[in-house]
């Protein structure tokens, strides 16, 4: 599987986020079609929430590394015991 660059992934996110807000923001009758939000501003919401998701998933991803420069002595086991 081919890696996406930062930026064609958070396009990809972006255009899922986009799709699914204008699905719940259309409404579709026999005589029209009706959005209740601006086109542009979901666009721009979806690439600002595409962002947030992908600094949140690096930070969380970054959360789970385990820690660095840190040597286990024998008080750390009793603090641990008590």
């Amino acid at each position: 599987m081919e890696k996406q660059s930062p930026e064609d992934r958070a396009h990809q996110i972006a255009m899922r986020i986009y799709v699914e807000l204008v699905a719940r923001n259309t409404e579709i009758t026999q005589d029209s079609v009706k959005l209740a939000a601006s086109a542009t501003n979901m666009a721009s919401l979806s690439l600002k929430l595409s962002d947030a998701f992908l600094i949140a998933e690096a930070e969380a991803i970054l959360a789970k590394e385990p820690v660095k420069g840190h040597t286990l002595q024998g008080d750390d086991i009793a603090k641990w015991s008590k």
